[in-house]
């Protein structure tokens, strides 16, 4: 069994026992998959997002998995991942294994690159949800962090000042039971110290990806 058929298993198991919905017969497996190829509708999916520069104004205290308080500004001299994410969504098991994880895998080694995943459901994602999710994935604390705080609070900062898409509560429940309880913006964006320098969607060549998270660290250790 491959890496990612690993992680997908696991983001599943985790999501069966948070949501706690139906339980995932093999009828909503097949009904998450057709779900998925429909989609939720996502703004400028399938294309990189280059036309405008985004920098962040303003600064957020958040809580790290190991309980640790960090700040934005604490990214300040790194290359940085961020997307919206919560330990009982299938998307973000589907993202973080196909896309994140390998982009991680080849940047994990610099010292000037980061792996930000924004809960949105700070409610149920506790720093021990995350943390054996971070194990899981057997990803570092040091340069994968899973942040939160009050819902508001960071709904208001994504979606205001880092211009995440909405985030929506799936209130039906056949597809909050196979695709998640929130709809959220699974984009990737990537920023070189408070500058966001490009959004990625999985309709993109991952190798775009790759090539920005590269070209980023050079120029930010100049």
């Amino acid at each position: 069994m491959t890496d990612q058929k690993k992680i997908k298993l696991i983001y599943a198991g985790v999501a069966v026992i948070s949501i706690a919905i139906f339980g995932m017969s093999w009828f909503l497996t097949t009904l998450r998959k057709e779900n998925r190829d429909q989609g939720d509708p996502i703004v400028d999916a399938g294309k990189e997002e280059v036309s405008e520069i985004k920098v962040l104004e303003t600064d957020l205290e958040l809580e790290r998995q190991d309980g640790s308080k960090v700040k934005i500004s604490d990214l300040h001299d790194k290359v940085w991942l961020a997307v919206q994410f919560y330990v009982s969504c299938p998307m973000c098991a589907e993202r973080n294994a196909e896309h994140l994880l390998k982009v991680y895998r080849e940047f994990k080694d610099d010292p000037n690159f980061r792996v930000i995943c924004f809960s949105v459901d700070p409610d149920d994602d506790t720093p021990e949800k995350q943390q054996e999710i971070r194990e899981l994935l057997d990803v570092d604390v040091a340069n994968w962090w899973f942040l939160e705080t009050e819902r508001k609070a960071l709904w208001d900062y994504m979606r205001n000042e880092m211009l995440f898409g909405d985030i929506r509560e799936r209130t039906e429940p056949i597809e909050a039971a196979a695709k998640g309880k929130w709809a959220h913006d699974l984009g990737i964006q990537v920023y070189r110290g408070d500058t966001m320098i490009t959004k990625w969607h999985a309709g993109v060549e991952l190798d775009v990806l790759r090539d920005k998270v590269k070209n980023a660290l050079v120029e930010i250790k100049k």
